[in-house]
């Protein structure tokens, strides 16, 4: 909170610690700031001992939960007041869209915008004159596109309607989650790979709704997204993670994005962008390649970098604090309740 933002990452290949080093930071968050909320979005179910420990609330997001978001709510508190807050809306709709399509072509994008342009000036308007409107939706949604004869709509209308009417239609329904706890966990890891960074757009800007109303409480909010890498997996929705880098300090927000795959963030423009805005970041096993490149951006010294060298044990590493930067290793007894509590060698064995 002292920094120029809360902007975080936490860095490591598998094995190193990633894991346990999150869930002490979170813990001792959890200590630190009694009012503060916390979420986190965990896509392989191994953050729930901890949260149950601090009496949190875990909210499945699968085709088998009975736990439902709404992608097109229209709770944008958090938009700029020089913003449209529907052209917002139709950025986030269209990370949402090509998270399901793939790529959209231009003809597409077009159509997502008009359609999406549509359904919120048709509610709006009609709220405004006291004329009772269904909310905005996926069904919405999809029932406007139906109405337009370009064969691109008709495709959209065609790859759409089994997450519309069939067996992957978890995003068509009316959100009914209910977040009740100061400690957060929206567990993905039932869903599909393919569904995978379409949970993550939905969960986050329903979290992003949840921190617009905590800073009007003055509350702050910490927010960490595990396997972050998802999200720059296509445009749209590498743009979205990293407005929220972007625009998190005016909202009291401080977002950590945590990940083993730093190839595949050093390979994406908005994931080094991140990196480069994040004023706190933990550093711990690396491999060659990957932490010389991290190196640059961090701006770590040889010296320091040999904490993080791919022979390192597990738990040790630099703490980067602002222009500070802190060798450390996580020691923490393994006959603890902490230890038993925050380690994951075990699920990592299980899931192979």
């Amino acid at each position: 909170k002292r920094l120029m933002n809360g902007n975080g990452c936490i860095l490591a290949t598998s094995g190193a610690g990633k894991s346990f080093f999150v869930k002490t930071n979170i813990e001792q968050i959890n200590l630190r700031y009694r009012e503060d909320e916390i979420f986190v979005l965990d896509p392989q179910g191994e953050y729930n001992p901890m949260v149950n420990a601090l009496d949190g609330q875990i909210i499945e997001i699968s085709t088998t939960a009975n736990t439902y978001i709404n992608p097109f709510d229209m709770e944008l508190q958090y938009v700029d007041e020089d913003n449209d807050p529907i052209k917002t809306k139709i950025e986030y709709i269209l990370a949402f869209m090509e998270s399901i399509v793939g790529h959209l072509t231009g003809e597409q994008e077009s159509i997502i915008d008009r359609a999406t342009k549509r359904i919120y000036e048709r509610y709006f308007i009609n709220k405004n004159k006291g004329i009772e409107v269904e909310e905005p939706s996926f069904p919405v949604f999809y029932n406007e596109l139906k109405t337009y004869q370009e064969d691109e709509a008709k495709n959209l209308v065609l790859i759409l309607e089994r997450y519309v009417q069939g067996g992957m239609d978890i995003f068509s329904k009316g959100t009914n989650v209910d977040i009740k706890n100061k400690v957060v966990c929206f567990d993905l890891h039932n869903l599909t790979a393919s569904m995978q960074t379409t949970g993550y757009l939905v969960v986050l800007e329903h979290i992003m709704n949840r921190v617009a109303r905590n800073k009007a409480l003055g509350r702050n909010t910490w927010l960490f997204v595990d396997e972050f890498h998802i999200l720059l997996s296509n445009t749209y929705s590498a743009d979205y993670i990293a407005k929220i880098f972007k625009i998190g300090r005016k909202l009291g927000c401080l977002p950590t994005v945590i990940t083993q795959n730093i190839s595949d963030v050093l390979k994406s423009e908005q994931g080094c962008k991140i990196l480069s805005n994040s004023e706190f970041a933990a550093i711990l096993k690396q491999k060659t390649l990957d932490l010389n490149a991290i190196c640059k951006i961090f701006d770590i010294s040889q010296e320091e970098a040999k904490y993080c060298y791919s022979s390192a044990p597990q738990g040790q590493g630099v703490i980067v604090y602002g222009e500070d930067i802190v060798p450390f290793r996580n020691q923490v007894s393994k006959d603890t309740y902490i230890y038993e509590l925050n380690n994951t060698d075990g699920m990592q064995v299980a899931r192979g």
